[in-house]
């Protein structure tokens, strides 16, 4: 009889403190949900302003190589329908990095936030270029005007750098 109610009472206090632990660990297992939840959607923020502005800049360039090869005579007939899409292209790209960056200026962190900030300006910086023609006045395919070609790689290492700081950020 005494050991009947010895293991029930080691069943009880047992069952107690596992209640009384659980109750105390909840909390903590939710904040580690919610802590793995907004990096995952910090990853995401990140992931897709990096796509939109790699977007973003193939579009800079093949509006680029369009425009030169119409201004220079040498505009082929798909290129006015081929301008159309990659400006529809563009505009889209934009518009996905201004919501992106948006996004990370609400969640942070502020480290983050600034170097969105620095992709955008390089985006722009590239932007500006957009009507660039080639030295000496000849249409040269495989090489870019020497300021789209500089604001280009400074635009590159920009998203290199947002990358790295996301990286830093999101793992």
């Amino acid at each position: 009889m005494l050991t009947a109610a010895g293991a029930a009472g080691i069943a009880a206090v047992a069952s107690l403190i596992g209640v009384t632990l659980g109750a105390l660990l909840e909390p903590l297992k939710l904040n580690a949900a919610r802590r793995a939840k907004l990096r995952q959607d910090r990853a995401d923020r990140c992931a897709g302003l990096i796509e939109a502005a790699t977007r973003a800049r193939k579009h800079i360039i093949d509006i680029n190589v369009v425009h030169r090869r119409r201004t220079l005579g040498e505009e082929r007939e798909t290129d006015a329908q081929r301008e159309v899409e990659f400006e529809d292209g563009y505009y889209t790209a934009r518009t996905e990095i201004r919501a992106f960056y948006g996004l990370l200026v609400m969640s942070g962190p502020d480290e983050l936030v600034e170097q969105a900030n620095l992709l955008r300006k390089k985006e722009m910086e590239l932007h500006r270029t957009r009507w660039e023609l080639d030295a000496g006045e000849k249409f040269d395919r495989e090489f870019l005007p020497a300021p789209v070609r500089q604001a280009s790689a400074a635009f590159d290492r920009a998203i290199e750098e947002f990358a790295l700081v996301a990286r830093k950020h999101t793992s």
